[in-house]
């Protein structure tokens, strides 16, 4: 079978981008299928002015070959290096690559380029996915406690006892997820609503993009495509009676690193003038779809 892996970089995220080079390396030892790997690092004019920034976009572009250069025999890698206004974000990036590759891959597994997530991560992804024989599901790895309760579906044993508060998600460290604790990975269905976060190291099946989701560049750039997916796919299976899944791999376990998330070139790269802030983004995919929602459920 065939499956994409993505993951979008602004220059900001380069050497988190390193970090998960690493990891991907380390997954694709354990994999036998075909894989497309689409990197997509985002240096658009539209929100940097390199030329009165110290650090210049060449720098970033040769750091992106130089780490691609550690995968590309173990995978077919189709890297992007933007500097135009088309694609200014993770959701329009997932626009390009749904449209360009929903026919051709089984399934998508999706990453934020702070993910921390174990060596068996993708292969127990697309195992779940080639054992369930499910076209129409996501499935989901576990996750430590969140700031709230409407996450702990996902949240894994050895977390759940944990207080939900923002201070104890942002001060984990990711890396203790190494600790081999013992147990055996299981799946078992998600008999509640949906639950995802978009990059968590998600695997969404492509005939989800071909029969319930469409993605097209009316719907903005930068916003919560996963709530988009949540909300459209709990109306087909909870209103219209639609048959489709998510499926949760137990004592799987992955985890953004903000704790050691690494960002030295703030200070470093100059933003153009008048640029819209990720809330001004954010507010139009709200808009955006929002109305395709109210759309479908009106037909």
């Amino acid at each position: 079978m065939k499956y994409h892996i993505s993951i979008h970089i602004s220059p900001y995220e380069i050497d988190n981008y390193q970090t998960f080079i690493h990891q991907l390396r380390r997954n694709l030892n354990y994999i036998d299928d075909e894989v497309i790997f689409s990197p997509f690092l985002n240096l658009s004019n539209y929100f940097y002015n390199w030329e009165d920034s110290v650090f210049n976009p060449g720098y970033f572009v040769d750091r992106f070959n130089e780490l691609n250069n550690i995968i590309k025999k173990y995978c077919q890698l189709d890297e992007h290096i933007n500097f135009e206004e088309k694609i200014l974000g993770a959701f329009s990036y997932k626009t390009m690559f749904l449209n360009q590759y929903k026919d051709e891959v089984d399934a998508f597994i999706w990453f934020d380029s702070d993910m921390i997530f174990p060596d068996n991560t993708i292969v127990s992804l697309i195992g779940a996915h080639q054992a369930l024989g499910d076209t129409n599901c996501i499935i989901t790895p576990q996750i430590h406690r969140l700031w709230d309760e409407t996450w702990d579906v996902l949240v894994n044993e050895d977390y759940i006892n944990i207080p939900a508060s923002h201070d104890n998600y942002f001060g984990f460290d990711g890396y203790e997820l190494f600790k081999n604790n013992g147990k055996e990975l299981s799946v078992t269905k998600n008999e509640q609503r949906f639950k995802f976060a978009s990059g968590w190291c998600n695997l969404l099946t492509s005939d989800l993009f071909k029969d319930y989701i469409e993605f097209d560049y009316s719907l903005g750039h930068y916003g919560p495509d996963d709530t988009f997916i949540m909300n459209l796919l709990d109306y087909y299976k909870f209103n219209k009676g639609e048959i489709i899944s998510q499926y949760i791999i137990n004592n799987l376990v992955v985890t953004e690193n903000y704790k050691h998330s690494l960002n030295q070139y703030k200070d470093y790269i100059t933003k153009n003038d008048n640029i819209k802030t990720k809330e001004e983004f954010a507010n139009e995919v709200n808009q955006a779809v929002g109305k395709r929602l109210n759309k479908i459920i009106n037909e």
